[in-house]
């Protein structure tokens, strides 16, 4: 068997999760797990290329967490290219385990992600390694790929501190590309609705109005390992979270690149709570 089969069927075994994890923030993953609850999160970008018209990228994104220290996902990829009809980008499998519950920033939380694109994706949440330039344009096969990330993350009464190490490698070859994504995220007034546990820094039970702001981009690679913002990209992206029910919340935020390399992202995201399982 592979090492590509090994890793998927680790991935399908373990159950659904996603992106739920990163409670307001669109990049950044936090420590908290939604024990035994059910999320589904519908996203969407518009991103602005240097070159060319708006493309617009989707996600269909659904979680469970099992208990406090294990949750794991999945989630659909889709994109819209102007002049091109709707399709599918390809999909992801992801899992979270939380060694130790203590709320320290220095206790990590473990992240490992299996992903295949048949085309390259619109929908990011992740950057890492370095833009390659020049040279002729191949035609894009499927990729398969894994992420891992090192979580860093610490709630406070005023709100949380998140830091992610990110390193991703292809299993049809090639080096490990390297990436970095962080940020921090105050409350705002309280909602006076039940929110969950990513929302709910205080621990106070409700919802509260979010805001704060994101840094991502690539670290280099093997080899090559490091900043380089004339072969990379870098962003930095304020966001909001408006609780709108009990079950449903509105993330928004937008990506602004640093360097000339990187490219304008307007980004949404609804977050349902579906409930308890058994």
């Amino acid at each position: 068997m592979t090492n590509r089969s090994l890793v998927t069927l680790f991935l399908l075994a373990t159950g659904l999760s996603t992106l739920a994890g990163s409670g307001p923030y669109f990049n950044t993953y936090t420590h908290n797990l939604e024990v035994k609850e059910w999320e589904l999160e519908i996203g969407a970008d518009a991103v602005k290329p240097n070159e060319g018209p708006w493309q617009y990228g989707q996600a269909l994104e659904l979680e469970h967490g099992f208990n406090d220290h294990f949750n794991a996902g999945v989630y659909l990829l889709g994109s819209k290219i102007p002049g091109e009809p709707w399709r599918v980008d390809g999909y992801k499998l992801e899992t979270r385990y939380r060694p130790w519950s203590q709320n320290y920033f220095f206790v990590p939380t473990f992240y490992l992600e299996y992903e295949q694109f048949h085309h390259h994706e619109v929908y990011r949440n992740a950057v890492a390694g370095n833009v390659e330039e020049g040279g002729e344009a191949e035609a894009f096969r499927t990729e398969h790929e894994v992420e891992a990330r090192l979580i860093f993350s610490q709630d406070f009464n005023w709100g949380n501190v998140a830091l992610n190490l990110v390193a991703e490698r292809s299993l049809d070859g090639g080096k490990t590309a390297f990436g970095y994504s962080g940020g921090v995220f105050f409350l705002g007034p309280s909602s006076g609705k039940e929110g969950s546990t990513a929302f709910d820094p205080d621990n106070d039970g409700d919802s509260h109005f979010l805001y704060g702001v994101e840094l991502f981009g690539g670290l280099g690679e093997e080899g090559d390992f490091g900043l380089r913002g004339h072969r990379q990209e870098h962003y930095v992206q304020p966001f909001a979270a408006f609780p709108l029910s009990g079950r449903l919340t509105l993330k928004t935020g937008v990506a602004v690149g640093l360097t000339r390399l990187s490219e304008t992202r307007l980004r949404a995201v609804l977050v349902v709570r579906l409930g308890r399982g058994k």
